[in-house]
């Protein structure tokens, strides 16, 4: 695994690091090249940038991609630049949707939830589920992809349930960034703003266990780059 990652606690005393490490490009469901990121992200005065385009075995570009990883590395210097894939859980047992081979060939996974496996090779609709049920079954997907050992960043923790159905349980989030950091994975701290209620959450419990964690503001567009470091920013100035 190689990312822009570090420990929570090294940025409690107000010293942000300049990353970040959550970002689309239109190689997937967001607009502009990897060019105009690097372009932007020098503009911001970004130390580290981090692409985790949506991955899995039938994506076309995905080959090409890892190939160019060392060109655009000396293109983007000084700019630290890591090619990462943001997966999703495809089996109820916590199998991601990409093959280990393939996985190997990024930097780092990102593990997440878009969709709830049904155990037979399908999904569910949100538009079925009950509240209730989707927020048990959220817990034991999540739990199972922690465990995956592909996986090492646990992705927009409570993302999709909390887009779908909003507040997510507060002791079981943090029970599920408990287990990842025993299961040393890097936590995310998402900035995106449908993720915003539960990033309060995630944020004190690796502060109270000195998580290991990757800052990302889940950027789709170059506009959006760099906004979880303001985010961050404020967040830690109210806490002040």
């Amino acid at each position: 695994m190689k990312g822009p990652f570090f420990k929570i606690s090294e940025m409690l005393n107000g010293d942000i690091p300049m990353i970040d490490a959550h970002v689309h490009t239109e190689l997937t469901d967001g607009k502009g090249a990897i060019e105009d990121y690097i372009d932007k992200a020098k503009e911001l005065k970004l130390r580290s940038l981090a692409f985790t385009e949506h991955a899995d075995d039938n994506s076309t570009y995905y080959d090409d991609y890892i190939a160019k990883k060392e060109h655009y590395k000396e293109i983007a210097y000084p700019l630290d630049l890591y090619f990462g894939i943001e997966v999703k859980a495809a089996h109820t047992d916590g199998t991601i949707n990409i093959s280990n081979q393939k996985a190997e060939m990024a930097d780092f996974v990102v593990g997440v939830l878009h969709r709830y496996p049904d155990g037979n090779g399908g999904y569910h609709s949100f538009k079925e589920l009950d509240r209730d049920w989707a927020m048990d079954w959220d817990y034991e997907l999540s739990k199972e992809l922690i465990k995956n050992p592909v996986v090492d960043v646990f992705g927009h923790p409570a993302g999709v349930y909390s887009n779908f159905f909003g507040q997510y349980d507060t002791d079981k989030l943090r029970d599920l960034v408990t287990l990842a950091a025993e299961n040393n994975k890097v936590v995310e701290l998402n900035s995106a703003e449908r993720y915003r209620h539960a990033f309060p959450i995630i944020f004190q419990r690796c502060v109270e266990l000195d998580c290991l964690v990757s800052i990302g503001s889940d950027a789709h567009t170059t506009d959006k780059l760099g906004h979880v470091v303001t985010h961050l920013r404020l967040y830690l100035n109210k806490l002040s």
